[in-house]
């Protein structure tokens, strides 16, 4: 699910074998395990043996099994990885903004289960919590960064308000209807109202030519 990995080089520079990243490991492997077996039904022990780690390792990297529910934030951020090479630099920033909605929307519909979605909204409010949702270093604010200053750029989106206004009012609009979705345990799809709603907040800030 999340395939992040770095390189590591010697002392004269010579680059190793891309080798994986632990932390990213743990997370690939807690959040299939907490899909195929649920929260409360996977151990860190079960975490571990998938991940192929040892026990230090995961501990040195987490708390333990709750900071993993932060970690959802790092999956999402993959998915936008792969959708942004997707993206035809030629492309309506306006236009590629709503496609990266309605695609992210129905991979979260389809790939993650609504409770450990609502575990992982719920621990954003908790006053020790992470607030990775809101992290500005995550790639999901890096690439509506770009696309909302890149339409600011061509015109389609207005100057009238600063890149950085517009996307955190555009992720508030987002965040809101997955919040909405999981108050009513995924019974309608994401993609549909939501996305229309999500819809209707960026048009506010697109300029009418």
């Amino acid at each position: 699910m999340v395939s992040t990995s770095r390189q590591s080089t010697t002392e004269d520079g010579g680059t190793q074998l891309m080798v994986r990243d632990a932390r990213a490991n743990i997370i690939e492997a807690s959040w299939n395990l907490f899909k195929e077996k649920g929260y409360e039904g996977t151990t860190i022990d079960d975490i571990i043996a998938k991940a192929g780690i040892a026990k230090g390792t995961f501990y040195h990297h987490f708390q333990g099994k709750s900071a993993l529910l932060g970690t959802l934030s790092d999956v999402f951020d993959e998915h936008y990885r792969e959708l942004d090479a997707e993206l035809d630099p030629a492309g309506s920033p306006v236009e590629q903004i709503q496609y990266l909605n309605r695609r992210m929307f129905g991979y979260i519909e389809q790939h993650i289960p609504v409770d450990l979605l609502s575990a992982q909204l719920a621990s954003q409010l908790n006053e020790r919590g992470d607030r990775s949702l809101v992290d500005q270093d995550r790639f999901y604010f890096a690439i509506h960064r770009k696309l909302v200053a890149k339409g600011q750029e061509l015109g389609e989106i207005t100057k009238d308000y600063s890149t950085h206004d517009i996307v955190r009012l555009y992720a508030m609009a987002e965040r809101s209807m997955l919040y909405d979705w999981c108050l009513h345990q995924g019974s309608q799809p994401l993609v549909g109202e939501p996305t229309r709603i999500v819809a209707m907040v960026l048009s506010v800030f697109v300029r009418k030519i």
